[in-house]
């Protein structure tokens, strides 16, 4: 999934800046996280472009973009004995009910998230108290999260000086993420999608 990312970006970068580029995906990636090639394909056309037409002026796709569409409906075609089957056992990891109003489980999900590749630092807030760990300066997320619970986002990424911040309102709390900015977004996001809170489990 890095790669089919990281030639997106690469791909972006010739038409706009790279971070534009990079807000350009992850926007993308945190309404849909693709799990084949067919699946990039889709995002790219449906997703990326009608955005990117609206800052460029090109009345159809570009060329390069075109290119990278048909070369991923062109992997989509191959056997999955050939092609799909290293990625088919790593799709959809199960959906993870976590209790953010339990000390120890905060701390458990924040350890397990500060683990992940390029994490500097990770917020785990509940009602009643919060676990943090960063690796350097704690960076305050709590004003972001009643504007994410009024704007009803699922997930929210922004680059912010030269480092990655995602965060995931839940129940009465959120989860935050603080990561390199050379860290894989789309692996961040997804991370924090499959948490749901226990609440929506027990009904």
């Amino acid at each position: 999934m890095a790669s089919n990312e990281e030639s997106l970006l690469q791909v972006l970068s010739q038409y706009v800046s790279p971070r534009a580029a990079e807000n350009l995906v992850g926007r993308a990636l945190a309404q849909r996280m693709p799990t084949s090639p067919e699946g990039w394909a889709r995002l790219l056309e449906e997703t990326l472009w009608p955005e990117l037409s609206r800052l460029l002026p090109f009345r159809e796709m570009p060329p390069e973009l075109k290119a990278l569409a048909r070369e991923w409906r062109e992997q989509a075609s191959i056997p999955m004995a050939e092609a799909e089957a290293p990625e088919a056992e790593e799709e959809e990891p199960p959906l993870e009910a976590v209790n953010l109003e339990d000390p120890q489980a905060r701390q458990d999900l924040a350890r397990r998230l500060a683990r992940l590749e390029g994490v500097t630092g990770v917020v785990v807030a509940g009602k009643s108290g919060k676990e943090e760990l960063f690796s350097g300066e704690p960076v305050p997320l709590d004003l972001a999260y009643p504007l994410l619970r009024r704007q009803g986002y699922g997930v929210f990424y922004a680059i912010l000086e030269g480092e990655i911040v995602a965060l995931r309102p839940l129940a009465q709390g959120y989860i935050g993420l603080l990561a390199k900015k050379e860290a894989n977004i789309g692996r961040l996001l997804h991370a924090l999608r499959r948490l749901i809170s226990l609440a929506e489990v027990s009904g």
